[in-house]
């Protein structure tokens, strides 16, 4: 399967990282769904400091490899085309972090997924920005060049501004309550070096928060239905 192919090739890139603004909007003691586990590193983390339970899902055999030996159950299966085995209403939180951006119809796989969550339960999604202000100068200069990661990921089917995304969890007849922004402008900062010190830290947060549009790299959202 193509698709699975192409993850199992990322799952190297992908599946170091742990987002912490993710973590941070889900809460004590939830029965979780990860849903693009990838290697388990986000679950892993929730069980040991949160008290989570998390089930996994994930397209690419290889990370579903990994996910098991961190996660309470993992499943390989796409989102898109498969039944989902699990009962409805199961979950007390979903995440979805930096999928929706893979996806043939984001719309559809979030009215699929809201059906298993609890009454009361919400949604966290991290979402590339593409108007971050790296972007917007490259395209200035006439490139719109696709890399192995980040925003400009080269298995990405969709693109998001802060607007778009709204748009989506409109379309998908659901209510953003909260949106926080992972600040990103590598390129502005000198592709990192000056934000060893703290100040510039400090600022580059601060334009994130005033413009996340610009300075952010991704928009961290809780949804409910």
């Amino acid at each position: 399967m193509k698709i699975q192919k192409t993850f199992d090739n990322k799952v190297d890139i992908y599946g170091q990282g742990l987002n912490k603004l993710v973590a941070k909007h889900v809460g004590f003691d939830k029965i979780i769904l990860d849903a693009g586990c990838c290697q388990g590193v986000l679950g892993r983390y929730l069980k040991k400091c949160k008290n989570a339970t998390v089930y996994g899902i994930d397209v690419s055999s290889k990370a579903i490899k990994l996910a098991k030996k961190n996660l309470d159950g993992t499943y390989l299966l796409d989102i898109e085309t498969d039944i989902l085995p699990f009962p409805k209403k199961s979950f007390d939180v979903i995440i979805c972090a930096d999928i929706l951006e893979h996806l043939r119809s984001p719309v559809e796989a979030l009215i699929k997924l809201k059906a298993y969550l609890k009454d009361g339960g919400w949604f966290v999604l991290s979402i590339p920005n593409v108007a971050n202000l790296e972007v917007r100068w490259n395209l200035l200069w006439g490139n719109f060049d696709y890399q192995k990661s980040g925003i400009m990921d080269d298995s990405h089917l969709h693109f998001y501004t802060q607007k778009t995304v709204r748009k989506l969890f409109t379309d998908a007849k659901m209510k953003i309550v909260n949106m926080d922004y992972s600040p990103g402008c590598s390129f502005f900062f000198l592709q990192g070096r000056v934000l060893k010190w703290k100040f510039m830290r400090n600022l580059h947060n601060w334009l994130t928060k005033i413009s996340p549009s610009l300075f952010c790299a991704q928009f961290i959202i809780v949804a409910k239905s």
